[in-house]
């Protein structure tokens, strides 16, 4: 019985570790395997092959700025960035596989450089062969260019914009139609900062329209307890 779950407790710790020490290699495209795309997934870690020679090119997303890099041995690898842009090359007689840590504005990217020094062929007997690398061309494995994708963040901001064009729509429907304009307001110099241009109603819902780039105030209703409330508001450009 002991036997028994002693085996099955270092099969369990087995398939924990093939789990927590799995690499995203990334997608590579259609039309050429060494320019491959990955999800952008905080809590995992992408592999880039590298050959000597050769650069790879890191594209992040265009709204995110390079803040810092670390190498975990900067002597095998040079780094150089421009806006999203990130570029690596191997550098060295024999660099050595290593860990990349990049830190945007945005986000922070975990990176592990495999360093290809040759790559394996069959004879006609089924031996297999490793081949040093004579060009850097003819390494089928180098990762050429890597492409972070967002998916989620990008449906999130598709999202945003759906519902802000039906909030604006549903604004511009609702003008399109009686008004109510009487309206008044203390005439205080206090409440002249915050004063609208103009405030009317369609006998459901209330605007104001304030001067552009103005600091919109806080509006707020007397309810049926006496207590004040404040209400619901959709901006939309001056209004």
């Amino acid at each position: 019985m002991k036997k028994q779950l002693i085996a099955g407790l270092i099969l369990v710790s087995l398939g924990l570790s093939g789990q927590a020490l799995a690499l995203e290699v990334g997608k590579g495209s259609p039309y050429d395997y060494r320019i491959k795309s990955v999800v952008y997934n905080p809590v995992d870690v992408v592999r880039i092959d590298s050959v000597a020679g050769v650069a790879t090119h890191i594209v992040v997303a265009p709204d995110e700025s390079y803040v810092t890099h670390a190498f975990g041995d900067s002597n095998s690898y040079a780094f150089t960035h421009v806006e999203n842009n990130m570029f690596i090359k191997p550098k060295g007689e024999v660099p050595s596989d290593t860990n990349l840590v990049l830190v945007t504005n945005k986000r922070t990217y975990n990176i592990v450089l495999h360093y290809v020094g040759d790559y394996t062929t069959k004879d006609a007997q089924g031996n297999v062969k490793a081949n040093f690398i004579k060009t850097p061309w003819s390494m089928k494995n180098a990762t050429l260019q890597l492409t972070y994708l967002y998916p989620f963040e990008d449906m999130k901001k598709a999202n945003k914009t759906l519902e802000s064009n039906r909030v604006k729509k549903a604004l511009k429907d609702l003008q399109n139609g009686p008004y109510n304009l009487l309206y008044k307001m203390s005439d205080e110099d206090e409440y002249r900062t915050v004063a609208p241009v103009n405030v009317w109603d369609n006998f459901r819902f209330t605007y104001f329209k304030f001067p552009a780039n103005a600091d919109l105030p806080v509006v707020f209703y007397i309810g049926d307890d006496g207590k004040e409330h404040t209400v619901n508001q959709h901006p939309a450009g001056g209004i």
